[in-house]
């Protein structure tokens, strides 16, 4: 990760004079290299700035612009977020003040980019006259494997990961999460995929039971092939967890889950699996693509019963998201469906594996 300085000011506040230096204000991305996904026409990129603050003076972010660049450095777009008017566009981010001596994490809001970018210049500007840029250069990510999609059902994708979802926005600079030893977003890329019965429904009657659920208990299978490298199927389906164990297992999160290593650095988790559903399996063993490795259940932070997909780099807490690019499947589109060779998935879509 870069940090980036510029500019040293003298700033008037209200009650007198200080000086404000841009020295201490420092501003970091993660992870370094973005990865550029490709959602149909269009690429997206999702990463975090982390921004410091080391003097006592209060900092409030006051525009911020972008400018993509292609490999030439040439200017394809710039935009902008800034305070101009009676509701200011920099309010799309929430948290753009820091009180003195503090640090928080801000969601790249320029999240979809022209597909020659190269490079992003971002400018940050601080109590209108403090500046200061940052450089990023993200990378194309090349899967390498075929994966399938983890479910032969019909499925909703309940929360994908694009700019609203919650998987995109989870803060690991807020105390709490920070406390329990998480760095980096591991969810980036998640899935969480509902099961539909023949009417589009997700559940029958008021779905206060797990067993109302049309995908509670339904199997899930391997993206690929691979080995499995974690697993635990003894937690109840009841929709709770002990947080504290956070800090010893990262993974705790997800209650029953099977990991399974597909390559080097890449790997598939599922999560909120059925209790017992996974029992068959131990740490180093073989599966194939499409062989059933659980079921859907409702074990650990989970609110009703869905399937919780993600790839990611590791399983410790460092651990960063990975994009998924999934083969052979239809999308519902109403009365018509569309068959896709190879392409994401997103939030709202209705899937079925082929």
């Amino acid at each position: 990760m870069k940090s980036s300085i510029k500019y040293f000011l003298i700033v008037t506040f209200g009650f007198g004079s200080c000086i404000v230096n841009a020295q201490n204000v420092v501003i970091k991305h993660q992870p370094e290299h973005p990865i550029i996904e490709k959602t149909d026409s269009k690429k997206a990129l999702n990463f975090d700035f982390i921004i410091s603050n080391s003097s006592k003076d209060t900092m409030r972010l006051t525009r911020l612009e972008v400018r993509l660049l292609d490999k030439n450095k040439r200017l394809i777009q710039q935009k902008f977020l800034d305070n101009n008017g009676t509701a200011p566009s920099i309010n799309t981010i929430p948290e753009i003040q820091w009180n003195g001596v503090s640090q928080r994490l801000i969601f790249n809001p320029f999240h979809e980019v022209h597909s020659a970018t190269h490079q992003l210049e971002y400018l940050f500007t601080f109590n209108n006259n403090i500046e200061v840029k940052e450089t990023v250069v993200p990378m194309e990510y090349n899967q390498l494997v075929d994966f399938n999609l983890p479910l032969q059902s019909k499925v909703l994708v309940y929360d994908g990961h694009d700019f609203y979802s919650h998987h995109r926005r989870f803060d690991y600079e807020f105390m709490p999460i920070k406390q329990l030893g998480f760095n980096g977003n591991f969810m980036r890329y998640a899935y969480d995929f509902v099961v539909l019965n023949a009417e589009g429904k997700q559940f029958t009657g008021k779905g206060e039971n797990n067993t109302d659920w049309f995908g509670f208990g339904s199997d899930v299978t391997a993206v690929a092939d691979g080995e499995i490298i974690a697993v635990e199927t003894n937690q109840k389906d009841d929709k709770s967890f002990d947080i504290p164990s956070l800090k010893a297992n990262p993974m705790a999160l997800y209650g029953n889950y099977v990991v399974i290593k597909h390559d080097t650095d890449v790997y598939s988790m599922y999560g909120h699996l059925k209790n017992e559903s996974s029992k068959a399996f131990k740490i180093g063993a073989k599966v194939k693509k499409g062989q059933k490795i659980g079921q859907i259940g409702t074990s650990g932070s989970s609110f009703f019963p869905h399937l919780h997909f993600e790839m990611r780099n590791n399983i410790s807490h460092d651990a960063e998201g990975l994009p998924s690019y999934f083969s052979n499947y239809s999308i519902f589109l109403g009365s018509t469906q569309e068959n896709i060779k190879k392409g994401t998935v997103n939030t709202g879509d209705i899937i079925q594996s082929k």
